[in-house]
């Protein structure tokens, strides 16, 4: 998958998925407490945006370096989660999406949902690519 393709349908999945998170969030909330009202501010729809397009741009670094040793490798990928774990909290705190302690570990416990899925959703779309090439070459091919 090239890497403006991965970076604009990992930025896709991230807002998809924080959008999620803040529903399921909020319809918690209404079950469990009286008075749940969620109110946005103008600009928290684009820090969403905003904040999935820069967790995507880590995931370049992590892509295309096939002939690593294993301990690199782990090292790129523990750099990554902690790295986009510091992009969220940032956006986090800058945008006011938590107020305290409490809301860092609810964003915290949100974010590690949020790299699986989209963990797990790029490498499944990148699948779905091989199959579409391997099946175009495959057409292709002379019959012997």
């Amino acid at each position: 998958m090239n890497k403006m393709k991965l970076v604009f349908s990992q930025t896709l999945m991230i807002s998809t998925a924080i959008l999620f998170g803040i529903g399921l969030q909020g319809a918690l909330a209404a079950l469990f407490e009286q008075d749940s009202t969620i109110v946005w501010d103008w600009y928290i729809p684009f820090s969403i945006i905003m904040t999935g397009f820069l967790s995507a741009l880590p995931s370049v670094l992590i892509t295309g370096y096939e002939n690593l040793k294993k301990t690199m490798i782990r090292f790129r990928i523990m750099l990554h989660i902690i790295s986009i774990w510091g992009i969220v909290s940032l956006s986090g705190y800058i945008f006011g999406w938590y107020k305290d302690f409490k809301g860092w570990i609810g964003i915290s416990v949100m974010y590690f949902f949020i790299y699986f899925f989209v963990w797990f959703g790029s490498w499944w779309l990148a699948k779905e690519d091989d199959k579409k090439i391997n099946n175009a070459l495959d057409e292709i091919r002379d019959d012997e």
